[in-house]
């Protein structure tokens, strides 16, 4: 199973990442760690990008604690607006799942529509999404 987990580097990425290392590691798996690098703001992006390796890293460092294996993992940087990019490297890469948390906005933010929101209109793939308030049992 190839598992998609798009991440920002907040508590609600981690929180799904848990959840993907928990479904993956009943299957064959290959997880996919996805940092999208808004591609506003040209003059910040070699900062972005740093980052980006940073919250990658952690997030790494988080499904390694959970019993996942290094080789089984892979991480992946690229620009542009986070919902295109995470549906497009889904169908790109053949992915079975994308596995991503949400923040639970309302008000304005929700009218707006969030990443997740946006990814679940557009994905052909199947979509986990796990509420902010998810504790793994």
């Amino acid at each position: 199973m190839k598992i998609l987990i798009p991440t920002d580097g907040s508590a609600y990425a981690e929180n799904a990442a848990r959840v993907a290392a928990r479904i993956a590691r009943k299957h064959d798996y290959h997880l996919i760690l996805l940092h999208v690098v808004d591609d506003k703001g040209f003059t910040r992006k070699t900062w972005r990008k740093e980052g980006a390796e940073s919250v990658l890293q952690e997030l790494r460092e988080i499904l390694l604690e959970v019993g996942c294996e290094e080789e089984r993992i892979e991480t992946k940087t690229v620009d542009g607006s986070a919902p295109e990019k995470i549906v497009e490297v889904a169908k790109e890469l053949n992915v079975d799942r994308i596995v991503m948390g949400t923040q639970g906005k309302n008000g304005i933010k929700k009218l707006v529509g969030t990443v997740t929101e946006k990814v679940l209109q557009s994905s052909e793939v199947l979509v986990l999404v796990v509420p902010p308030s998810y504790k793994l049992p």
